[in-house]
């Protein structure tokens, strides 16, 4: 009879990251995004602010901010998906 070791099969699963959310102030005409969050006063700089703005219009939840990829997610309505289309826009510091 033969033995043989068959080592364990470990899943990794990719860490998820958990958004923050916020309600995110917008100036359209400097790119300034201003929010809160638990930990104080954030303001960013956004290349496309008026298409934030558009999103955030149409939004069905609140914006939740990811700081460990530096975006904001905004989730709108798409037909046939029941939880929405997540918009991600990536915001930098000033």
């Amino acid at each position: 009879m033969t033995l043989t070791s068959v080592a364990p099969v470990i899943k990794r699963q990719a860490a998820r990251t958990s958004g923050i959310p916020v309600l995110p102030g917008v100036d359209v005409n400097l790119g300034a995004v201003t929010f809160f969050t638990p930990t104080g006063h954030h303001a960013y700089f956004s290349p496309e602010p008026a298409e934030l703005v558009a999103a955030l219009e149409k939004a069905v939840r609140p914006a939740l901010w990811i700081p460990e990829i530096g975006t904001l997610v905004v989730t709108v309505a798409q037909t046939g998906v029941r939880a929405g289309r997540g918009l991600g826009f990536r915001l930098s510091a000033y």
